[in-house]
């Protein structure tokens, strides 16, 4: 079967401090310092309510909060900050970009590193790799010991098809996420599986598509890589029953590959 190159789920698509790690819940990066505002009190309601909608998942709302709060006083590069992550959650990448460059402008030299590491996966989003290179490798300058600013940046080598780079940045940041006790996702299993496969080390990928099923069962993508794997194996058999699990939890790309006269060979 024909693999797809594909922009993979990142574990931490942004990294936030205090150092708090949860797909789902998000915290400001930092609580806005005593600032000049025409009206502080109702600037820190409005932040404040951005960041409730935030940690809540209403990404729109927490995007309209932070705006207000800019008009309100537009000199505290968390509120552009946080913006950012509002922009980046609605998959509004340009515009994240945008407003974690403005944080960058201002005092917000804290947490450098963590804004670069955002601009760089905003712009793979987008697949503008050198640009997402520049910022990631400037992320990774400034903080060398966060596993997310080397798996972004290895998936950007994975879709720049440089699978050695990105082996041993996906190696990297497992090291990193296994020291500090970090949750490894089955999405950044299946890449290095994926990797593994495209240098020709069909076994080990297998290995890693192994933990990433053993970790989600039911994700069909998982199966239809293992199943192109096992073929080169020259293991027909079980990449057949890969090929026919993949189907079944709905993977169309495989579906169609057994319906056609290439998959053929492959019969329930």
């Amino acid at each position: 079967m024909l693999k797809r190159v594909r922009i993979s789920l990142s574990l931490f698509p942004f990294t936030l401090l205090p150092f708090y790690f949860s797909p789902s819940t998000f915290i400001s990066l930092v609580s806005p310092a005593p600032v000049h505002a025409t009206n502080w009190n109702r600037y820190n309601v409005v932040f404040n309510s951005g960041i409730r909608n935030l940690n809540q998942g209403n990404y729109q709302k927490a995007l309209e909060f932070f705006s207000k709060a800019i008009d309100i006083y537009k000199r505290d590069p968390a509120a552009f900050y946080n913006r950012g992550i509002a922009n980046e959650e609605l998959e509004n990448y340009k515009e994240a970009i945008e407003d974690y460059k403005k944080s960058l402008t201002m005092d917000g030299l804290m947490y450098t590193a963590n804004t670069h590491n955002n601009i760089g996966f905003s712009y793979l989003q987008l697949e503008d790799f050198d640009n997402a290179l520049k910022h990631l490798n400037k992320a990774i300058s400034i903080k060398s010991d966060d596993g997310s600013y080397y798996k972004n940046r290895g998936n950007v080598y994975l879709n720049q098809e440089k699978w050695e780079k990105a082996l041993k940045d996906y190696e990297t940041a497992k090291g990193k996420y296994l020291k500090s006790k970090e949750n490894i996702d089955e999405y950044f299993y299946n890449d290095i599986g994926y990797i593994h496969f495209n240098l020709g080390s069909y076994q080990q990928a297998i290995d890693n598509y192994d933990k990433a099923i053993e970790i989600n069962p039911d994700e069909s993508i998982f199966y239809s890589d293992k199943g192109d794997a096992l073929y080169e194996l020259g293991d027909e058999d079980i990449a057949c029953k890969n090929y026919i699990k993949a189907s079944e939890l709905g993977d169309k790309g495989t579906k169609n590959y057994l319906n056609s006269r290439d998959g053929k060979w492959c019969k329930k």
